[in-house]
Protein backbone atom coordinates (compact mmCIF):
# COMPACT_ATOMS: atom_id res chain seq x y z
CA UNK A 1 0.00 0.00 0.00
CA UNK A 2 1.10 3.12 -0.59
CA UNK A 3 0.25 6.59 -0.29
CA UNK A 4 0.55 10.59 -1.09
CA UNK A 5 0.83 12.98 2.10
CA UNK A 6 1.50 16.77 2.00
CA UNK A 7 3.04 18.25 5.10
CA UNK A 8 5.27 21.32 5.18
CA UNK A 9 4.10 22.64 1.85
CA UNK A 10 6.05 19.34 -0.15
CA UNK A 11 4.02 16.22 -1.23
CA UNK A 12 5.62 12.63 -0.74
CA UNK A 13 5.28 9.33 -2.09
CA UNK A 14 5.22 6.52 1.10
CA UNK A 15 5.20 3.24 1.85
CA UNK A 16 5.26 1.51 4.81
CA UNK A 17 8.81 1.54 6.33
CA UNK A 18 10.75 4.29 4.12
CA UNK A 19 12.50 7.33 5.61
CA UNK A 20 11.92 10.53 4.93
CA UNK A 21 12.65 13.74 5.50
CA UNK A 22 10.36 16.72 5.96
CA UNK A 23 10.20 20.20 6.92
CA UNK A 24 11.39 20.68 10.73
CA UNK A 25 8.12 20.05 12.88
CA UNK A 26 8.07 20.92 17.23
CA UNK A 27 7.84 17.21 17.15
CA UNK A 28 10.59 15.65 19.91
CA UNK A 29 12.88 12.81 18.26
CA UNK A 30 11.76 9.53 19.57
CA UNK A 31 7.84 10.30 19.16
CA UNK A 32 4.94 9.13 17.18
CA UNK A 33 3.24 11.85 14.72
CA UNK A 34 -0.07 11.50 12.87
CA UNK A 35 -0.20 13.34 9.28
CA UNK A 36 -3.64 14.25 8.66
CA UNK A 37 -3.58 15.83 4.77
CA UNK A 38 -3.82 12.51 2.82
CA UNK A 39 -4.04 13.13 -1.02
CA UNK A 40 -4.28 9.57 -2.34
CA UNK A 41 -3.70 5.83 -1.42
CA UNK A 42 -3.24 2.88 -3.49
CA UNK A 43 -2.87 -0.82 -3.17
CA UNK A 44 -2.58 -3.70 -5.75
CA UNK A 45 -6.33 -3.08 -6.82
CA UNK A 46 -7.88 0.09 -6.02
CA UNK A 47 -7.09 3.78 -6.29
CA UNK A 48 -8.30 5.98 -3.90
CA UNK A 49 -8.67 10.08 -4.11
CA UNK A 50 -11.88 11.15 -3.38
CA UNK A 51 -11.43 13.74 0.04
CA UNK A 52 -14.74 12.25 1.94
CA UNK A 53 -13.08 8.41 1.79
CA UNK A 54 -9.59 9.41 2.43
CA UNK A 55 -10.67 10.64 5.87
CA UNK A 56 -11.09 8.13 7.88
CA UNK A 57 -6.90 6.72 6.48
CA UNK A 58 -4.20 7.47 9.77
CA UNK A 59 -0.97 7.59 8.30
CA UNK A 60 1.27 7.11 11.81
CA UNK A 61 5.41 8.30 11.93
CA UNK A 62 8.49 8.13 14.36
CA UNK A 63 10.33 10.96 14.15
CA UNK A 64 14.44 9.67 14.10
CA UNK A 65 16.07 12.74 14.60
CA UNK A 66 16.56 16.53 13.78
CA UNK A 67 18.98 17.19 10.29
CA UNK A 68 20.28 20.31 8.57
CA UNK A 69 20.04 20.14 4.59
CA UNK A 70 23.61 20.87 3.15
CA UNK A 71 24.58 24.50 2.73
CA UNK A 72 23.30 26.99 -0.12
CA UNK A 73 24.76 30.06 -1.77
CA UNK A 74 22.73 32.54 -2.27
CA UNK A 75 24.54 35.11 -4.65
CA UNK A 76 22.55 38.43 -6.00
CA UNK A 77 24.51 41.11 -7.83
CA UNK A 78 23.44 44.19 -9.55
CA UNK A 79 25.01 45.01 -12.32
CA UNK A 80 26.12 48.36 -12.73
CA UNK A 81 25.25 49.18 -9.65
CA UNK A 82 28.10 48.18 -7.51
CA UNK A 83 25.94 46.14 -4.91
CA UNK A 84 26.20 42.56 -4.41
CA UNK A 85 25.43 40.42 -1.36
CA UNK A 86 26.30 36.57 -0.33
CA UNK A 87 24.34 34.93 2.07
CA UNK A 88 23.87 31.02 2.95
CA UNK A 89 21.11 28.85 4.38
CA UNK A 90 20.84 25.79 5.95
CA UNK A 91 17.40 24.07 6.22
CA UNK A 92 16.64 22.12 8.62
CA UNK A 93 14.68 18.63 8.36
CA UNK A 94 13.31 15.85 10.46
CA UNK A 95 14.43 12.10 9.48
CA UNK A 96 10.64 10.04 9.64
CA UNK A 97 10.16 6.91 9.03
CA UNK A 98 6.35 5.45 8.35
CA UNK A 99 5.26 2.91 10.48
CA UNK A 100 1.58 2.26 9.07
CA UNK A 101 -1.33 3.48 6.66
CA UNK A 102 -4.39 1.99 8.53
CA UNK A 103 -7.54 3.11 8.02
Amino acid sequence: MEAVIKTGGKQYLIKEGDKIQIEKTSHEVGTEIGFDQVLYISDEENILVDAAQLKSFKIKAKVLSDDKGKKLIVFKFRRRKDSNTLNGHRQNYQTVEILSISK
